[in-house]
């Protein structure tokens, strides 16, 4: 199957995503250096995610009552095993844990730049953003003004809202805007148009569930901008790219798929293009 200059097999048998994103690319390679990811979220439950957690926002971190933030985190690092069959993109990551959804998702603009300046402080490499607003919100894109003068990369998801502008904080020039794509390599039609940097995995993904995302089918910009995050903390860790001109050098390691409006540069993969 051939989608502009990326053919594609998938695999019954293994994780589609990882599958598309040349995850055996560097299956058994050793990271370089730990990578620092701030993770404004749910909460991550740890143990459920098998990931490591360094620190957390508000001494709620492991309260995850939602389950958002745990499925993002092991997307981005969970490392498999008998008991969570999960793998993530990237092993030697360390989360810093901003807790700021509630139950229902819903978190104040406060809380989200309070969150950033946190990260700052904490000197993370890439914070993830797996949410997003309608609304431009000047304190937000300060914070985020912030961060980004300090080389530390954003990424944030596109937005699901049925083919219209991306959201906030995606749609900020200083932030990497995520969109989804399923195992066809076709977009998914509730994600944002325009201000899209690249597309990466989002329908019927997996991921560690709980809570509230137990019984749900894992689709949406939330869960492709994990698998970007992931992709960008192993590019980082073997110095394939840096945090000074990473929006050039990604480029590198996109595939394009369709349209700039609807795919930005392509699939962001682990592989650089010949």
């Amino acid at each position: 199957m051939v989608f502009g200059t990326y053919t594609l097999y998938v695999s019954n048998k293994t994780n589609w995503a990882l599958q598309v994103i040349d995850f055996q690319n560097i299956e058994g390679t050793a990271s370089k250096r730990p990578i620092k990811i701030a993770l404004i979220d749910s909460g991550i439950q740890a143990e459920k995610a098998n990931v490591t957690v360094a620190e957390t926002f508000n001494g709620n971190g492991s309260n995850d009552s939602y389950g958002h933030g745990t499925a993002i985190a092991s997307i981005i690092g969970a490392k498999k095993s008998l008991l969570n069959p999960v793998e993530g993109v990237f092993k030697n990551v360390v989360f810093y844990d901003a807790n700021v959804l509630d139950e229902n998702g819903n978190a104040s603009i406060s809380d989200i730049v309070a969150a950033i300046d946190w990260a700052i402080k904490h000197e993370v490499d890439i914070i993830n953003m797996s949410f997003g607003i309608q609304k431009d919100d000047p304190a937000l894109h300060e914070a985020i003004k912030k961060g980004y003068e300090q080389n530390i990369i954003f990424v944030a998801a596109a937005g699901n809202n049925l083919g219209f502008e991306a959201d906030y904080p995606a749609r900020y020039h200083e932030v990497l805007s995520i969109s989804s794509i399923d195992k066809n390599l076709k977009r998914d039609p509730t994600a944002a148009k325009n201000k899209v940097d690249y597309v990466t995995p989002g329908i019927n993904v997996q991921a560690v569930k709980i809570n509230k995302m137990r019984d749900k089918s894992l689709d949406g910009t939330s869960y492709a901008t994990a698998y970007a995050t992931g992709i960008i903390a192993q590019l980082l860790s073997e110095q394939k790219i840096d945090r000074t001109s990473y929006f050039k050098h990604l480029k590198d390691y996109a595939k394009p798929l369709g349209k700039q409006s609807e795919y930005g540069n392509g699939l962001l993969t682990l592989k650089k293009g010949d």
